[in-house]
């Protein structure tokens, strides 16, 4: 295993994650972390190879991961603009930066400035329940949870018509069959 320095999620923390080959600098890739799997950014390899570390890369990003992420990224833009103006028109002190969004399609991880009132919270989660039910039901979710088909993301599967590699379902499945990491 290789060892690669990753950019993660809103503000840019850069963890050590180990891929099963060296992977280019600048290449976005899917990795496993205790959130679930998020997107990310190769920055370099790591010298020191035995440094521990429990994410994992599961692979480079695929055409169809790009088309995915650009069709969850307009929910998400929305949902973050709308949070942002419910927040300021409200008597909450709350302020949202931002808001990571996991590859599974129906998680968003919320930042604020600072701690959020109790109003505040109560406004953005009812955006974010609205949110992952949209997203449900365009079927990004389920096709997120299940892959493409039968044994998606399984070696026995045909899954998709193009195959497991070039299928976003198959790849994400797949790692959800994995144990998670502790």
């Amino acid at each position: 295993m290789i060892t690669h320095h990753v950019r993660i999620g809103f503000a840019g923390e850069i963890y050590l994650a180990r891929a099963e080959r060296r992977i280019e600098r600048g290449r976005r890739v899917l990795v496993r972390t205790p959130r679930g799997v998020e997107l990310a950014e190769v920055l370099s390899v790591c010298d020191d190879d035995g440094t521990p570390t429990t994410l994992e890369i599961l692979r480079p990003t695929t055409h169809n991961d790009d088309l995915l992420i650009k069709r969850l990224q307009r929910h998400k833009v929305r949902a973050v603009r709308e949070c942002q103006a419910i927040l300021a028109e409200s008597e909450s002190s709350a302020v949202l930066l931002d808001v990571d969004q996991l590859f599974d399609g129906g998680t968003l991880v919320l930042h604020f400035l600072g701690e959020p009132d109790a109003l505040g919270r109560e406004l953005t989660d009812a955006i974010v329940r609205r949110y992952e039910s949209e997203v449900k039901s365009i079927e990004l979710s389920d096709l997120m949870q299940s892959g493409c088909g039968p044994g998606c993301g399984t070696a026995d599967a045909g899954g998709c018509g193009g195959g497991c590699s070039s299928c976003s379902g198959c790849g994400i499945a797949s790692a959800r069959q994995k144990q998670p990491l502790g």
